[in-house]
C-alpha cells in the first residue's frame, strides 16, 4: 500500500535542535509503516530540524513550503506529489497539512482518504478529515461528540522504540535523599511548580528530596526563584535538555508527571521502559496511561491548591514502601511492553490504515 505521510508545522520546534513531540511521531508513523511494507512518502515544510532522521527511515521525501492558505504554489505543488506518487491514504499531522491536503485532493482523479492525527487538545478541529487518530479515549469522544462518526475517530497511542540489546535495568535502593525526577518543557502547563511546592512539605515530613528536570523553557527562572523563596533551592536543579534518556532514569528513583494538560505523555513510556516508579496527575494522556496503585500513582490535578500535599503524600508512600514502588515499575514496565513499544503499536497503525483504504 502507497502512503503520504504529512507534516506542515509552524516552526521547528522550541529550539533549533530538538525533535519535539509531533515530530517525533511523524517519523515513527514513516519507518513503521515502511517495516510493515507499505511504500511511504513524507512531506514537510524546507530545512525541518527532523529531516534527516526521515531521509535514514528510507521513505521519498519532498519540501513543500506550504506558507498560509493563499500559497497556490504550494497547493499544486503537492498535488503534483500526490498525482505522482498516487497514495492510497494520506496522513495528515497538523492542521496546515489537512488543509493543503484536502485542497490538492479536489484536484486529483484518485479520491484517497485524509486520515488526521490529533497531537493537541483541539480534535474538533479535524473534523473535515474523513478519519481521525487520537492518542487517548477521551479526544476520541470529544470528536464524536462534535459530529465525527464513532467508527471514524480511532485511537493509536504514540510509541517509543525498544533499545537494542536492551536489557531490564534493576533500580538500586532508593538514594537518601530521595532523588525525583520529570522530563518535559519548561512551560506553565506542566505544573512543575507543584513538585517543588511539594518538597518542603516532604522535609517538614523528615523526607529528604531532591528534584532535577530535564528540559528547557521559559519558566526555568520562576522555578528557580520559587525554590529560593521556599528554602529548597539546594534540593531542585534543571538539567537542561535531555537527550540520554537510560542516564537520567538511572539518576533518579522515582518519575514525576504533575501536567494539569498532557494530551499524551510519551515521557511516562520512557519511565515505564526504564523500571522506574511513577506519579503523575490524572491528566487526559496519563490518566488512561496508568492505572492508580496497579502500574503507577496518581493525582488529582484538579484542585491547583492541594497539589503540592497530594504530590507530597505520594512520594512518601513510595518512600517508606520501596516494595511496593518496586512492583508499580514491575507491572509498568510489562504495560508497556504489551502495549506501547514500536513493533506494537506500528502494527496496529498498520492495520487501521489498510482497513480505511479497503473501506
Amino acid at each position: 500500500m502507497r502512503i503520504a505521510n504529512l507534516l506542515f508545522n509552524y516552526k521547528k520546534s522550541a529550539s533549533d535542535n530538538q525533535i519535539l513531540g509531533v515530530e517525533r511521531c511523524f517519523i515513527d508513523y514513516t519507518k513503521h509503516l515502511i517495516l510493515n511494507g507499505h511504500e511511504v512518502v513524507s512531506v514537510t515544510k524546507p530545512k525541518m530540524v527532523f529531516a534527516d532522521e526521515v531521509r535514514k527511515t528510507g521513505s521519498k521525501f519532498f519540501e513543500v513550503a506550504a506558507r498560509g492558505q493563499a500559497d497556490i504554489f504550494s497547493i499544486f505543488h503537492l498535488l503534483w506529489i500526490l498525482c505522482r506518487f498516487s497514495p492510497d491514504v494520506v496522513v495528515c499531522h497538523s492542521g496546515r497539512a489537512l488543509f493543503f491536503a484536502r485542497t490538492a485532493r479536489f484536484f486529483c482523479l484518485k479520491k484517497f482518504p485524509l486520515v488526521a492525527v490529533d497531537h493537541g487538545i483541539k480534535p474538533q478541529k479535524f473534523l473535515s478529515a474523513d478519519y481521525v487518530l487520537t492518542v487517548n479515549s477521551y479526544f476520541s469522544g470529544e470528536l464524536v461528540k462534535a459530529g465525527m462518526l464513532k467508527d471514524r475517530a480511532l485511537v493509536i497511542p504514540n510509541m517509543i522504540e525498544l533499545p537494542k540489546d536492551f536489557v531490564l535495568p534493576v533500580k538500586p535502593k532508593f538514594r537518601k535523599p530521595l532523588r525525583v525526577g520529570s522530563l518535559g518543557r519548561l512551560y506553565p502547563e506542566k505544573f512543575f511548580d507543584k513538585m517543588v511546592r511539594a518538597l518542603p512539605i516532604l522535609q517538614a515530613r523528615g523526607i529528604e528530596c531532591d528534584y532535577v528536570i530535564g528540559g528547557v523553557g521559559p519558566q526555568e527562572v520562576l522555578l528557580y526563584d520559587l525554590a529560593r523563596e521556599l528554602g529548597v533551592e539546594k534540593n531542585f536543579k534543571i538539567l537542561g535538555w535531555t537527550t540520554d534518556k537510560q542516564t537520567f532514569f538511572d539518576e533518579i528513583d522515582v518519575f514525576i508527571l504533575p501536567s494539569w494538560g498532557e494530551t499524551f505523555g510519551i515521557v511516562l513510556l520512557e519511565a515505564m521502559l526504564y523500571n522506574t516508579p511513577i506519579v503523575t496527575s490524572n491528566s487526559w494522556g496519563p490518566d488512561e496511561i496508568i492505572a492508580d496503585g496497579v502500574d503507577g500513582l496518581k493525582v488529582s490535578k484538579d484542585d491547583q491548591e492541594k497539589m503540592p500535599e497530594l504530590i507530597a503524600d505520594a512520594v512518601e508512600r513510595l518512600a517508606k514502601n520501596e516494595e511496593f514502588a518496586r512492583q508499580l515499575a514491575a507491572k509498568a514496565h510489562q504495560k508497556f511492553l504489551q502495549n506501547y513499544q514500536s513493533e506494537m503499536v506500528g502494527k496496529k497503525l498498520s492495520e487501521i490504515l489498510t482497513k480505511i483504504a479497503k473501506k
